[in-house]
């Protein structure tokens, strides 16, 4: 690691603390216990597969929106009130399942998870991406690891509550804590504070200046060859990514007949992988942009086949390992795809426009393979097709070349001669 790399990360470091731990208890927490409600939702009211997993396609169909909503402020105003307002509203959202005992307000409370949800993320997507220009994508990995940090956490406080009799509304609304006592007041104590971290983070885009609205935006963006080839992948492997994340807990409880009691500590012993892989796939982005996005889109699809043999410990510890280097890969990749290759003007409202498309994969993946569940009685069509869905967004991104990144090898010559892109362009 040459001086300017570790440099850039000496003078960040403190943000990248902050925002990983935003990120696990706004969105890390919260998203991971989805998984975990299915099933005792269905017992307590008799609600479908699909039903339940219509859960997270309310949560990402609001989070879609808020997407566009956010990458509009951020550029605007800044990051500081999005991420206050993601913190708050995932805090409501939790309390909201005490008294979800329809699907009307079990939807809401998925529907302000959304919100929260796009808030953070987009906001940290956008933050870190103006902060780091050598290391964006490893800066990335660290901040979104608070993502599988909740999948590593979810279990130990999941299975035994389950198990001693809580009611899983009740558990939930207890999470809620963790917003309000932890996420929103770290970030109004930091965001109190001044320095060249908080003048970024409040920065607005030029953009602005220069009267650019979003669909303006976008209609400069989609014009760009390539533009709908990136948005369709990213769709097609977040749909791919989250059905799996959302419905590998029912499918090893009910589809192979697994006890979660056996298997909890397993998942929770992979999901250090998934930190990791977020980590070391930041690195690779870094490093080999665009092919190396491309390897783990490809690992995604491989994954996913790897779930069909599982019938004891050995074949599902294959499947869970190769899932969760996989899943490290994913969500890391948007805002560096988004800027190697769309480039970093009006760089909150380009995030905001693909990470619609993140959250619309989000949506639509998880309902269809609870349908496809509930129409054969098993996940095997499921994930055979989806296996396929995952391997056509890989070769989707084969025509596409990144024009907005330095290979490491030519970076010194660029830096000696300034040409790299200044923060928060």
């Amino acid at each position: 690691m040459d001086t300017s790399t570790r440099q850039e990360i000496k003078d960040n470091w403190v943000v990248l603390v902050i925002a990983f731990l935003l990120v696990f208890f706004s969105f890390g927490i919260p998203n991971f216990s989805l998984p975990w409600i299915y099933k005792p939702a269905m017992d307590e009211f008799g609600w479908t597969n699909a039903q339940v997993n219509l859960l997270s396609t309310a949560k990402f169909l609001v989070g879609a929106v808020a997407a566009l909503g956010m990458g509009i402020l951020i550029d605007r105003i800044g990051g500081k009130f999005s991420v206050l307002l993601g913190a708050l509203s995932g805090g409501v959202a939790m309390a909201l399942f005490l008294v979800a005992t329809n699907l009307g307000v079990y939807y809401l409370a998925g529907g302000l998870l959304g919100l929260s949800a796009s808030s953070i993320v987009a906001a940290m997507k956008v933050i870190v991406s103006r902060l780091f220009d050598i290391n964006q994508g490893l800066a990335i990995g660290i901040v979104l690891g608070g993502t599988s940090a909740g999948q590593l956490v979810a279990p130990w406080i999941w299975s035994p509550l389950l198990d001693a009799g809580v009611n899983w509304r009740e558990i939930f609304a207890w999470l809620s804590l963790g917003s309000f006592l932890i996420s929103t007041p770290m970030w109004i104590f930091f965001m109190a504070r001044t320095g060249r971290t908080q003048d970024v983070i409040n920065a607005s885009s030029s953009g602005h200046s220069e009267g650019l609205t979003m669909w303006g935006h976008f209609k400069e963006v989609c014009k760009e060859k390539g533009f709908w080839l990136l948005a369709t992948s990213i769709f097609l492997v977040s749909a791919v990514d989250q059905s799996l994340m959302q419905n590998y807990v029912t499918f090893l409880r009910v589809d192979r007949g697994l006890n979660h009691r056996d298997f909890f500590w397993l998942i929770s012993l992979v999901t250090v992988l998934a930190i990791g892989s977020k980590i070391f796939s930041g690195w690779i982005y870094d490093r080999f942009s665009i092919p190396g996005i491309r390897f783990f889109y490809f690992l995604l699809g491989v994954s996913v086949i790897l779930a069909l043999p599982v019938a004891g410990l050995w074949t599902m510890t294959l499947f869970l390992v190769v899932r969760n280097i996989a899943h490290g890969g994913m969500i890391v990749e948007a805002p560096v795809i988004t800027k190697h290759y769309l480039g970093p003007r009006n760089l909150g409202m380009t995030i905001g426009i693909v990470s619609v498309f993140v959250n619309l994969g989000f949506a639509a993946g998880p309902p269809l393979l609870g349908w496809l569940y509930d129409q054969t009685g098993n996940y095997t069509l499921g994930f055979v097709l989806y296996s396929g869905v995952a391997l056509l967004a890989c070769t989707l991104l084969f025509p596409l070349k990144p024009r907005f990144w330095t290979p490491p090898s030519k970076r010194k010559n660029e830096l000696d001669t300034g040409r790299m892109q200044p923060v928060g362009a």
